[in-house]
């Protein structure tokens, strides 16, 4: 159980410790890709790692990754074991912060979806109901590649934007997330739509500076379009929008020229974990993410 102070010793705005899922991408160097919801506060971020393990449990993931090549595999920390021993839990802004640079987690190979309704604290990576492929894995953070917080007066651009980086050959991609709110003040709040996409591309861009890569930049997609040009209503693809080996035409800081990138393997695209039940773009079944082997799964169904 997660032990906290009573709420009266904290300021108003603070955040609790707890588990997250992070996308791993990168074969020589590993970057995590925080999952997001926007209804949720402590996912209400956006964070991508520079991540380094140990040698042993390096060597496995990245034979995993070549066994598995287009499967997602996702990083989690370990669920805390009481409340008196190491805490296991964050929050991301003790990442974001570097307050925290080092944590124990369990890597799994896709997700295990519920059968059953999940519940509202739901995590698919529990321990009581999948097996890792790789546990107990001591992660430190050698920098915080991207910190994006959430705020909810943003609006939909016309085109999705990509936060893109890298290092050395190898680049990746993942879409800038808009979690605006969709309710009234006479309705329960709920927030979207938008998407949670996380990729790589087949090789690092030669257009873009090496320390750029490593910093990251911001490219436009115009052929994404979010909002329709007459109506100006949401049009979030409800599928992956590039395929491996795709050309895929960007715009450095939404400007010309036009440049091209080549897209290569999608992770995860997905609408229903990031967006409120309430307003789902795409219905309640559209997340594409590969399924967890059955090697690893648990025959019951629990919430977390």
């Amino acid at each position: 159980m997660v032990t906290m102070a009573p709420p009266e010793e904290h300021p108003d705005v603070w955040n609790f410790p707890h588990q997250h899922a992070f996308v791993m991408v990168g074969d020589k160097t590993f970057f995590g890709v925080h999952m997001t919801q926007y209804h949720c506060e402590v996912h209400k971020y956006q964070i991508v790692l520079k991540l380094k393990l140990k040698p042993k449990d390096a060597a496995a993931l990245r034979k995993l990754r070549r066994a598995y090549p287009s499967d997602c595999f996702f990083l989690c920390n370990q669920k805390n074991d009481d409340s008196i021993g190491p805490q296991k839990e964050f929050s991301i802004p003790d990442l974001a912060s570097g307050r925290r640079t080092e944590f124990w987690a369990d890597i799994f190979q896709g997700i295990y979806w519920p059968t059953e309704d999940p519940g509202e604290h739901f995590f698919p990576w529990s321990r009581d109901r999948a097996t890792p492929a790789i546990e107990n894995v001591l992660v430190t953070v050698e920098r915080v590649q991207m910190f994006r917080p959430f705020s909810h007066n943003a609006t939909l651009p016309p085109y999705a934007t990509y936060w893109l980086w890298g290092e050395g050959k190898e680049a990746h991609m993942t879409n800038l997330q808009h979690a605006a709110l969709a309710s009234d003040p006479f309705q329960p709040a709920a927030y979207g739509p938008d998407y949670d996409h996380v990729m790589s591309l087949s090789e690092a861009p030669a257009w873009l500076d090496k320390p750029m890569l490593e910093a990251g930049v911001i490219v436009t997609v115009p052929a994404v379009r979010l909002t329709d040009a007459d109506t100006g209503a949401p049009t979030i693809p409800c599928d992956v929008p590039f395929r491996n080996g795709d050309k895929i035409e960007v715009m450095y800081r939404a400007l010309g020229p036009v440049r091209q990138v080549t897209a290569g393997h999608s992770f995860m695209h997905c609408t229903i974990v990031c967006n409120s039940p309430a307003v789902f773009p795409c219905g309640e079944t559209c997340c594409h993410i590969s399924e967890m082997p059955e090697e690893y799964r648990h025959g019951r169904e629990e919430t977390a």
